[in-house]
């Protein structure tokens, strides 16, 4: 097995276990019909993922640029678990519990102006993250398990990724304060 393979089945196992978690704790909380449970998997799990939007677009973003090209390599080889399993996973597990929260409080409607922006803004972050954070993970992830691999490639998909992230983020905090509009003034 070559170093590429090695390195590749780990992005692939870590990708996995950081999918494997948040899928379980749903499915548990689900099966429970717990709705605090259901609650911090939702709140949790939205938490980590806005978090790791944060880091992606507002901190990484300014390292990754001063990074030598081996150094950039091995970052994009340990965060692509992070990008290619766990933000989809996430961006589709956190707004199901919330629909599946929603519902149960009674409080999803489609008449709800505010349930309307959120539905709106979560169609927005789902569709940024599957243009830009996702892709550009896979071509990442594909340019790494070439012989040669391109810094330059990797760093225009780190940047891309990064961007898609920072957008990601901006929409995140709209639907927190979307979310939080809705408690204060039920």
């Amino acid at each position: 097995m070559t170093a590429n393979e090695r390195e590749m089945k780990s992005v692939v196992r870590a990708g996995v276990l950081s999918v494997a978690i948040p899928v379980m704790a749903f499915a548990l909380a689900f099966a429970s019909a717990n709705l605090l449970w259901l609650d911090y998997v939702h709140v949790l799990l939205g938490a980590i993922w806005t978090g790791v939007d944060v880091f992606l677009g507002l901190i990484f973003a300014f390292v990754i640029r001063t990074l030598d090209p081996v150094t950039r390599k091995n970052v994009a080889l340990r965060i692509l678990p992070m990008t290619l399993f766990f933000i989809p996973a996430a961006s589709f597990l956190t707004p199901a519990a919330g629909y599946i929260l929603a519902v149960n409080e009674g409080i999803f409607s489609f008449s709800s102006p505010v349930i309307d922006s959120i539905l709106i803004v979560g169609i927005l972050l789902f569709c940024m993250g599957f243009a830009t954070i996702v892709p550009y993970s896979w071509l990442i992830l594909k340019e790494m398990s070439k012989e040669t691999v391109s810094s330059k490639k990797v760093s225009e998909c780190l940047a891309m990724i990064s961007h898609g992230a920072l957008a990601q983020m901006f929409l995140q905090v709209a639907i927190i304060s979307l979310m939080a509009y809705m408690v204060v003034y039920p």
